[in-house]
């Protein structure tokens, strides 16, 4: 028998959090849910690209967060934190210096990601406490479920506090930003659509 990846169980616990949107109630968010747990690829199957981990500065509150979030996040994902392909694409931004050392995203499965799919990307989100992510917009259809810390999301220009167990749904091209607050934000993303075209300021 093969041994699972070492995403596996990370990736059944992100899941879950989908079937529980699944279940929601919430007609788009449920909607979503399903879709997104339906085009994800076997996650079970080997990698199609070897873990290539970085040293984000983030990395030093990312056990703060998993805390937070629960014993089963602190086994599935402290382990595998600093072997996760954190990353921050955008160029600097005079109005938020050394933005790009407090937040990052993990993509897991996606075009260019450890498992490969062409139709749906899904991963982590990290911001330190008190990082302000600015309005930007993407093609794509963005669903978050937020693991844990306490955060504000703004779309359209309302803004609603989150907690663990919310979700947060940014129709195509939605200009949205998000700000944590006194704790970091730890959510799992996915994108549905136009997955290629990259992200951009507003």
């Amino acid at each position: 028998m093969t041994a699972p990846h070492p995403l596996a169980g990370l990736l059944t616990l992100m899941r879950e959090h989908f079937a529980a949107g699944a279940r929601s109630g919430h007609d788009e968010v449920a909607a979503l849910s399903a879709q997104v747990l339906h085009e994800l690829p076997d996650t079970a199957a080997p990698l199609d690209r070897p873990l290539q981990g970085s040293r984000h500065a983030l990395l030093a509150q990312v056990p703060e967060a998993a805390r937070a979030a629960g014993a089963a996040w602190e086994a599935a994902l402290l382990p595998l934190a600093a072997q996760l392909p954190w990353r921050y694409s955008y160029a600097a931004r005079r109005d938020a210096p050394g933005l790009e050392d407090r937040m990052a995203w993990a993509e897991l499965v996606g075009p260019a990601a450890p498992i490969h799919s062409e139709r749906v990307g899904f991963g982590l989100t990290f911001l330190t406490r008190e990082t302000f992510y600015p309005p930007h917009r993407h093609p794509a259809v963005e669903l978050y479920a937020v693991v844990s810390g306490t955060s504000q999301w703004t779309l359209h220009g309302q803004t609603r506090l989150c907690q663990a167990g919310d979700f947060v749904l940014h129709p195509a091209d939605a200009v949205h930003a998000m700000r944590s607050l006194g704790t970091p934000l730890l959510a799992i993303y996915s994108w549905t659509g136009d997955i290629v075209s990259p992200t951009a300021y507003v």
